[in-house]
């Protein structure tokens, strides 16, 4: 796994063409946060069906993107290469220099190191995004003039389930973060988004996120029971 860091800046290693293969497409997880809802242990290395959830999401991005970016923060580099070990999507870590800045940091560090026309962002807590769902979007971003796709439910937005432009994305991240806001609805107000609602081509479950230890004991009842 290659090591990446990332500052406000993008990063020099995010070429178009990387190891002789064009890269049009980067899939970005955003696993930094502090999950403290979660308790003391690290929410993205939570298992569901026997499989770290930050895994699950990578390989799930692994099917529509041509590598994956993972964001964190420095101390859990190490638990997270670990957990993916032998993962199989190219995975780069883009880390951030500074921390507890909140998810649109995380993004904005994700997408700094994501030299490519189109990036594919999850939390690292949807271990049951859909594929499918995915690559529909990934064709209506490429299909319209819009800089993000997002599903969106009756409490708003999922801007961690979305996928963006990445130039424009990147420039409102930075603008967004300059102007002292930290909410990802900032970040979604100076972009021009195609909302698509969940439940047309988004399956409820797909947007599903797990921030309680007891959201994760349900989850993994109802993937036990229904067999994902």
């Amino acid at each position: 796994l290659a090591v990446v860091r990332v500052g406000g800046g993008r990063s020099k290693f995010a070429r178009r063409e990387r190891w002789g293969v064009i890269v049009d497409r980067t899939g970005v997880v955003v696993a930094g946060g502090r999950s403290t809802r979660f308790g003391d242990r690290e929410k993205a290395l939570a298992e569901i069906g026997e499989e770290p959830m930050l895994r699950r999401v990578v390989t799930t991005l692994g099917t529509v993107a041509d590598e994956v970016v993972v964001n964190c923060r420095p101390d859990q580099r190490a638990a997270f290469e670990g957990a993916l070990r032998g993962v199989d999507p190219t995975v780069r870590f883009a880390l951030d220099d500074e921390t507890d800045e909140g998810p649109l940091a995380g993004l904005h560090t994700g997408l700094a190191a994501a030299d490519t026309e189109l990036v594919v962002v999850l939390g690292c807590d949807m271990p049951l995004a859909d594929a499918d769902a995915l690559s529909t979007r990934v064709e209506r971003g490429r299909a319209t003039d819009a800089d993000a796709v997002v599903p969106t439910m009756a409490g708003g937005p999922e801007p961690l389930h979305a996928v963006y432009r990445g130039g424009p994305a990147r420039e409102a991240a930075a603008a967004t973060r300059g102007a002292g806001q930290r909410s990802l609805r900032a970040l979604l107000e100076r972009l021009r988004v195609h909302g698509i609602s969940v439940g047309d081509t988004v399956p409820a479950q797909s947007v599903t996120s797990v921030d309680t230890r007891a959201r994760l004991r349900e989850l993994r009842a109802e993937t036990e029971s229904g067999g994902r």
